[in-house]
């Protein structure tokens, strides 16, 4: 238990405004052999394009079964293009070799979503509403009516993978993340992880995935 230091084609016109509205700051590089991308896919007849964030070049995707599964679960019926976060290599042709799926939704800010620039795991859920996000300088969290300031936390890591986050102080706040898929039942948007976060004995279920800082 340690406690955080106080961490050549063109796409279809409805997805524009997921791609270029702000989303520079999503591209990134995984820690390791693969990298982070994040973008717009499309599904083209039997074959995946990737429009990473901040650029109008669609790369060519060979797509894995986990790819192909996770589309086919998370699209809206007819829906060819949804926004990915996602691993993968890129060869020196710029063809894209898919890894694990962070997170495939069709709701939400796409590109221009840096929710996750700030923080080490990000978990939300639809409705009811809310969202916490671990980060260096604690967890704060939101619901449908404010945002609440960042707590100190200390943090545990279970055998199983799970990790679990418990205030210091303040409202007893707590946020349990698993290491299953899961896949929004308002939306259809598939994640990594499931969370679980408790708030004064009250609990509420969600999603998670990983964030983009790096833990201390």
């Amino acid at each position: 238990m340690r406690p955080f230091t106080l961490n050549t084609t063109r796409i279809p016109l409805i997805a524009i405004a997921l791609l270029v509205s702000g989303c520079s700051l999503l591209r990134d590089t995984w820690s390791g052999p693969q990298q982070r991308l994040s973008g717009l896919l499309e599904h083209r007849g039997d074959a995946f394009v990737l429009t990473q964030c901040g650029s109008d070049h669609a790369q060519p995707v060979n797509a894995s079964n986990s790819l192909n599964e996770v589309f086919a679960k998370a699209a809206q019926p007819g829906q060819r293009v949804i926004f990915v976060d996602m691993l993968g290599q890129v060869d020196r042709s710029e063809r894209i070799t898919s890894g694990e799926v962070l997170r495939m939704q069709s709701q939400g800010r796409g590109c221009s979503d840096h929710s996750g620039d700030g923080a080490q795991w990000v978990a939300l859920q639809y409705k009811p509403a809310w969202r916490a996000a671990l980060a260096a300088n604690g967890l704060t969290r939101s619901d449908a009516e404010r945002g609440y300031p960042a707590q100190p936390v200390v943090t545990e890591q279970s055998a199983d993978g799970s990790l679990n986050a418990r205030s210091l102080q303040g409202d007893e706040l707590e946020l349990w993340l698993y290491p299953q898929a899961c896949q929004d039942l308002v939306t259809g948007d598939y994640f990594h992880m499931s969370a679980t976060l408790l708030v004064d004995g009250e609990r509420f279920t969600g999603c998670a995935y990983q964030g983009r800082q790096t833990a201390p």
